[in-house]
């Protein structure tokens, strides 16, 4: 055959080549597919991945509130499937742990704030909180039902006793707290058994607070201790070194004053201290460490709730002398209608308060310190 005569002919065959050449390289070497645009189901899947991110995030930020105020964790009661988007998700309602409530609402609202700012804590009811995200309710937290205090009754005399020096001696700890009194229990924040003797406060259910170093007359030959307040410091250092003893006291309700007798006595620096207290929503017990102290005063103006001390029971400590005390602070209380009394983890504390509470004056109720009335 005669190619050049032909060229059509030659022309059709290199096309029938090059198809059958392509078939074969398609199928020895396929192509990627071209990925297709996204579906509006891959988009609600990652809309509800983040979602189940912020779900999670809450839990987290409740966990580490009610860890941070030293309060066991909360217990899911139920799991209720609702739907976000389209998308199932579980409703949760959790049983909170006894805990303080304003310590826990300050404390969760800034764990929210950090970890997922599109949560939003409410309170439809006293005993209810809800928490939701970008207007979806997710969970519902059940706040423990505390029986209300029993209104003050004429001529019932109330006696609350606390002990100060707390953090060292976790034997004395135990001691103390297994007395049948509803005591008070103020913990040093730098002392060298802290954790373990919260703990064991924590077991009895105890009322805790801090005890707070503040500068005495004498200083600094007589030494309050570490990361004490001082007069010379500005608002801010005394703020900040307030808010350090809360945070190292988790579940902490008042503060009141280890020494303090040159601090207690100037305005300015229990005013910037007392600011401190009322922003986390502890009260403060006035220890009276000097008759001139100001922390009354100041506390008023603040609108702060507060307590001071009537009596001190082991500056001497022998059993006879404290056990007079007890019998002084009695004795207030039927006056006033109410008195606190303060004493120290020493031995003989410990065994004059077994001794009284055997035949102490039964006309005076033993009531834990935030059953009295405010000053």
């Amino acid at each position: 055959m005669n190619w050049k005569k032909n060229p059509g002919l030659i022309i059709a065959l290199a096309l029938a080549a090059g198809l059958v050449i392509g078939f074969l390289v398609a199928r020895q070497f396929p192509g990627r597919p071209t990925p297709p645009p996204p579906t509006a189901n891959a988009t609600e899947a990652l809309a509800a991945a983040e979602f189940q991110r912020r779900l999670d995030a809450v839990d987290e930020a409740l966990r580490k509130s009610l860890s941070a105020l030293g309060a066991g964790q909360a217990k899911v009661e139920s799991m209720e499937p609702r739907k976000h988007a389209g998308r199932e998700f579980g409703f949760q309602t959790l049983r909170l742990p006894e805990v303080g409530r304003e310590a826990l609402r300050r404390q969760l609202a800034r764990e929210l704030a950090a970890l997922v700012p599109q949560a939003k804590l409410s309170e439809p009811s006293a005993h209810e909180w809800d928490i939701g995200i970008d207007g979806t309710p997710t969970h519902r937290l059940l706040l423990p039902v505390v029986a209300e205090r029993p209104v003050p009754t004429p001529g019932k005399a109330r006696l609350a006793l606390v002990i100060d020096d707390m953090g060292e001696d976790v034997g004395l700890a135990r001691g103390l707290a297994a007395l049948d009194a509803p005591m008070a229990f103020a913990v040093w924040p730098d002392s060298g058994n802290r954790e373990a003797v919260l703990k064991v406060l924590r077991a009895r259910q105890r009322e805790i607070l801090i005890h707070l170093p503040m500068q005495p007359k004498g200083f600094p030959q007589v030494n309050p201790g570490r990361h004490a307040l001082l007069v010379n410091m500005t608002a801010e250092q005394i703020q900040a070194a307030t808010q350090r003893a809360i945070e190292r006291v988790p579940g902490a309700i008042g503060i009141n004053n280890h020494m303090g007798s040159e601090f207690t006595e100037s305005p300015f620096a229990m005013r910037a201290a007392l600011s401190a207290m009322k922003d986390k929503g502890l009260f403060f017990l006035d220890s009276r460490t000097t008759p001139h102290t100001v922390g009354e005063q100041e506390a008023k103006k603040l609108g702060l709730r507060h307590f001071h001390r009537d009596v001190f029971l082991d500056n001497e400590q022998e059993v006879p002398a404290i056990l007079k005390q007890l019998r002084q602070a009695e004795s207030i209380a039927r006056t006033k209608g109410q008195a606190i009394a303060i004493g120290h983890p020493h031995p003989a504390t410990l065994d004059a308060l077994r001794q009284w509470l055997k035949d102490r004056d039964a006309s005076v109720h033993v009531v834990p310190l935030t059953a009295l009335s405010p000053e």
